[in-house]
């Protein structure tokens, strides 16, 4: 897939600075999120949502702006893990969160 660009045909009525700009913006916010960058990202925190004024849908996802491998991924299992964010499985204000991990192997 290919990323997006910016091509240099705006009409004559805009600004071709501003309009360029704003595209620019667009383009970058699209590659970044298509590359997995944290940066292009509105929702990353160091904890699930909690007392949220925000309404969170069923496959919302706040990911985790400090992924770091933690203990046991499961009581009695000593497998190491990543916790990359948290999934939103029952909609609400803030709903109810349950971690995304994936285990690193060790």
């Amino acid at each position: 897939m290919s990323k997006l660009v910016l091509e240099f045909a705006v009409p004559d009525k805009y600004s071709q600075l501003e309009f360029t700009d704003i595209i620019r913006a667009i383009c970058t916010q699209v590659n970044t999120l298509s590359e997995g960058k944290l940066a292009a990202r509105y929702r990353a925190d160091v904890s699930a949502p909690a007392g949220s004024a925000m309404a969170y849908a069923v496959g919302d996802i706040t990911w985790d702006s400090s992924p770091t491998v933690r203990g046991s991924i499961a009581p009695g299992v000593a497998a190491a893990y990543v916790r990359v964010g948290w999934i939103c499985t029952a909609d609400g204000k803030p709903g109810t969160h349950v971690e995304m991990r994936f285990a690193t192997g060790t």
